[in-house]
């Protein structure tokens, strides 16, 4: 080997051995959101979600939002957050529950 070479393998060794400096760079944030209340109809069910008529037209509502699927012709009133700055989540939806 070269002096060359060895000197090229001695700086990437010195390279691999460093780690980032702090926190990697944010992914999608800071996101700014816009709340509401929605009340839609469900008009079709599957494991992955529901879709759901309302005021504002039609509008999907993934399962994981929801906790228990419901059944078509249900009326959902549901806290909808809209995104209006940065690349996060588009929409998140929370059920509202009735106060007893």
């Amino acid at each position: 080997m070269t002096k060359r070479t060895l000197a090229g393998l001695a700086f990437l060794g010195t390279l691999s051995a460093c780690g980032p400096i702090g926190p990697g760079p944010i992914t999608g944030g800071p996101c700014s959101y816009e709340t509401s209340i929605v009340t839609g109809t469900v008009t079709e069910v599957d494991e992955d979600g529901a879709l759901l008529t309302g005021e504002e037209g039609e509008f999907w509502v993934q399962a994981s939002y929801l906790g228990t699927l419901p059944e078509v012709g249900d009326t959902l009133t549901l806290q909808r957050e809209r995104i209006t700055e940065g690349t996060c989540t588009p929409e998140i939806y929370s059920p509202v529950r009735p106060d007893n």
